[in-house]
């Protein structure tokens, strides 16, 4: 019997921690050279079980440290290389002490208050309240305040990672137009397929989904990258 998983079989054994996990995602990491399957005569990729515990590792730190592939490339290396990378390194003690994922982080879903949200992403709670005030983030209502799901979370990691080179929430208003627009779009392509509703539309409407909030990523980070490059051209 093969010890390699087929790319649907590494999905399946994943799915229960990670939801969203789907085949366009480890096809993307696979573009992005975080991961180098092997594969078939025949070009089927095949998956070690290193591979998998490298995809669930590349997961996690999504996950919990919500950061963005390419530093995650970056810090695989240097762990690789033995270098310490303080993520890595306790996400392998959390496992080897039997400690998942939910335990570690919060949810997606799960709301947290403004200080824990601060301490999570190292950006002041005043900050948090001004990516509310331009439409960034969306705070919730708690008992003892207000707190933000795990998906802001990652919204205010980005926007404070961006603030290093003087980028204000206010100027990632852009963002919030272009989401607009272009859910518009992809609205008026799906609605008329999946209106009736069925458990089986559902599932099928959550799958594109997926792929098309994977295929905008590719996209939208190829086609910056290209103007970007071309208007600071004379820089670099």
């Amino acid at each position: 019997m093969s010890s390699y998983l087929t790319i649907g079989e590494v999905v399946l054994r994943l799915k229960r921690e990670f939801a969203d996990l789907s085949v366009s995602k480890l096809r993307y990491f696979e573009d992005e050279g975080l991961i180098e399957p092997s594969r078939t005569e025949s070009g089927y990729r095949q998956f070690s079980v290193a591979d998998v515990e490298r995809i669930t590792l590349i997961l996690r730190l999504q996950g919990q440290y919500f950061l963005p592939l390419a530093v995650i490339s970056k810090k695989l290396k240097e762990h690789e290389l033995g270098g310490r990378v303080p993520e890595i390194d306790a996400l392998l003690g959390n496992n080897k002490r039997g400690q998942t994922t939910e335990e570690a982080a919060p949810s997606m879903t799960a709301l947290v208050d403004m200080a824990e949200a601060a301490r999570l992403t190292r950006a002041p709670e005043s900050f948090i309240r001004e990516l509310q005030d331009f439409g960034i983030i969306n705070l919730q209502q708690l008992s003892t305040g207000r707190g933000v799901t795990g998906e802001d979370l990652k919204c205010i990691r980005a926007a404070w990672g961006l603030r290093s080179i003087g980028v204000e929430p206010r100027h990632l208003r852009m963002y919030v137009t272009f989401a607009d627009r272009e859910s518009l779009i992809y609205e008026q392509f799906l609605r008329p397929t999946y209106r009736h509703k069925t458990p089986e539309s559902r599932t099928q409407l959550k799958e594109h989904l997926d792929e098309i909030d994977e295929y905008t990523q590719i996209l939208k980070k190829q086609l910056l990258h290209s103007v970007l490059h071309d208007k600071l051209n004379d820089l670099l």
